[in-house]
């Protein structure tokens, strides 16, 4: 005995090896790709979140120019004018803010929509590791039953995984 395993003795079971180092580079491509794509979703997530916080915090401060509006009327002041401009001053800053808002809603619901691609393009990425784990798993079955079947059945399965991943790139 000269130490080769009954596969080496086979020459017709060199393109199932070949085939299988493929699948092996091919999946460690698919699974990259689908960690980048969560982590692109988390860090957009949280630029999501952000943005909310800032909508949040201009409407709050719209909430005080408000009241201070509401509440100048009932005070007794000394001068009319200066009470003019202030009125004028804090209905420039409600408009300000109203302004800052819609830029901030429109902006966050842009990074929502982008949250959800992204999802949707490691959705593609996570399905196509798992064909991918599961072909090299059916292929690596031909060596222990010589038969052809589990070959043909995981390079089909391979190539499911190559197209749904390849569509990770192309989501909407």
């Amino acid at each position: 005995m000269q130490g080769h395993s009954p596969q080496h003795d086979d020459p017709s079971l060199l393109p199932v090896s070949v085939s299988m180092s493929v699948l092996a580079v091919l999946l460690a491509t698919i699974s990259l790709l689908g960690h980048r794509a969560h982590s692109r979703t988390i860090y957009t997530q949280n630029q999501t979140i952000a943005q909310w916080v800032y909508y949040e915090s201009k409407a709050s401060g719209r909430t005080s120019y408000d009241a201070l509006l509401d509440f100048l009327p009932v005070v007794q002041l000394n001068d009319p004018a200066e009470a003019s401009k202030v009125r004028q001053n804090y209905e420039r800053k409600i408009a300000q803010s109203d302004e800052d808002q819609k830029r901030l809603r429109e902006k966050a619901d842009a990074l929502e929509a982008e949250v959800a691609r992204q999802e949707d393009a490691a959705d593609h990425f996570d399905f196509a590791d798992v064909c991918l784990e599961a072909a090299l798993v059916i292929t690596s079955v031909t060596f222990l039953t010589k038969r052809r079947f589990y070959w043909v059945l995981g390079l089909v399965l391979a190539g499911v995984g190559v197209v749904v991943g390849s569509a990770g790139f192309f989501t909407r």
